[in-house]
């Protein structure tokens, strides 16, 4: 997939499936929440008489928000890591990679930063862990990373799969997407191609642009692809995992929630790729 992958960058920077330019927000102090209200897991009883509520956030330094994710050990990042946050750890260290700064395209502040390799993500996560740790808001045995595939697979809703590895699984659960199970995507649930006429947005857009899914999450779905910690084919070890397809995205295969992208190699910089965060550990500080 690393070919397609780079191809529809390419073809969309030329203005193929060119969407509608929006009136874009430059902020977005608050999120949209999902219309519907939370489920219990199944099997899980309702309690009687109450009402379902969203996790608890931890804010941090960065302002970047996390909830829990039932199913895992760790607390997922609500949105995709942002420009800001991004250029918050630039400006702490020199030698950091200057490509998410030209993407070809204009990015506010709040959009999911671009063209950053999963070595980037990775230092970046070290980065915050250190910066964190040193000024309280974070306790030892607490850290930030990048989640594995089968944390992601939690948190995007995705039910069993079948295989022992990323690629294994790779498109394996059909007709099953972040928005459900209707083919096409309808209109207002996350940043995908201009075909599809579901957005209005031409490339990136800022987080918490879209409803969130069930568990609090934005964008699992669409803006851009997401790197994950493990390898995508851990006998070769030559790719990393991707998930979530990106604002270029039209076909039913590439958006299906058990798509992985397998043209990652650990060094590679896309203008469809960024990455979401978790934290390891309790809730915070």
């Amino acid at each position: 997939m690393r070919q397609t992958l780079i191809l529809i960058a390419a073809l969309a920077l030329v203005g193929c499936g060119k969407k509608t330019t929006p009136a874009e927000p430059e902020t977005n102090a608050e999120p949209k929440v999902a219309a519907k209200k939370p489920e219990p897991a199944k099997g899980e009883p309702k309690a009687a008489g109450k009402k379902s509520t969203p996790p608890k956030a931890f804010t941090n330094t960065l302002g970047m928000k996390f909830v829990s994710v039932p199913g895992t050990e760790v607390a997922f990042c609500i949105w995709e890591t942002r420009v800001k946050d991004y250029a918050a750890f630039a400006a702490a260290n020199a030698r950091v990679d200057a490509s998410w700064k030209s993407p070809g395209f204009t990015q506010a502040d709040t959009h999911p930063v671009v063209n950053v390799s999963w070595e980037d993500a990775n230092a970046f996560c070290a980065w915050l862990t250190k910066k964190e740790l040193a000024e309280g808001k974070i306790k030892a045995g607490q850290k930030y990373r990048l989640p594995p595939d089968a944390e992601w697979t939690v948190a995007v809703g995705l039910g069993r799969e079948t295989g022992s590895t990323p690629e294994a699984k790779d498109t394996g659960v059909k007709d099953v997407y972040p928005w459900g199970k209707e083919w096409p995507p309808p209109k207002g649930v996350g940043n995908y191609a201009g075909g599809l006429n579901v957005d209005n947005y031409e490339y990136t857009s800022p987080a918490g642009s879209f409803a969130a899914n069930k568990l609090g999450l934005h964008d699992m779905g669409g803006n851009v692809w997401e790197w994950c910690e493990d390898w995508y084919d851990p006998a070769a070890q030559k790719y990393r995992v991707l998930r979530g397809a990106a604002w270029d995205g039209d076909r039913p295969g590439l958006l299906l929630s058990s798509t992985r992208g397998d043209g990652g190699t650990p060094d590679l910089r896309e203008l469809i790729i960024g990455f979401r965060c978790v934290l390891v550990g309790a809730s915070g500080g």
